[in-house]
């Protein structure tokens, strides 16, 4: 099966590793996880107005997306 994460993008479900929140700057995951990999062109960010409101982290990609993590895990 596959999920759409926004912006026709799709990932296959047995490639993610997680999806999660990150409307909070603050918590570790963002400033010590994805801020360097932000800031080092490693993301691909499907969010083109709207600040991101989930990260899904795949095996070999990091994946920002406006839709938020809970309705991207009941899908």
């Amino acid at each position: 099966m596959y999920l759409h994460v926004g912006n026709n993008y799709v990932v296959r479900n047995d490639e993610i590793i997680g999806i999660f929140d990150i409307r909070n700057k603050r918590t570790n995951l963002y400033r010590f996880f994805l801020k360097p990999k932000i800031e080092a062109h490693q993301v691909i960010d499907l969010t083109e107005e709207f600040p991101p409101s989930s990260c899904v982290v795949t095996v070999d990609k990091i994946i920002l997306s406006g839709i938020s993590s809970k309705t991207l895990q009941r899908r």
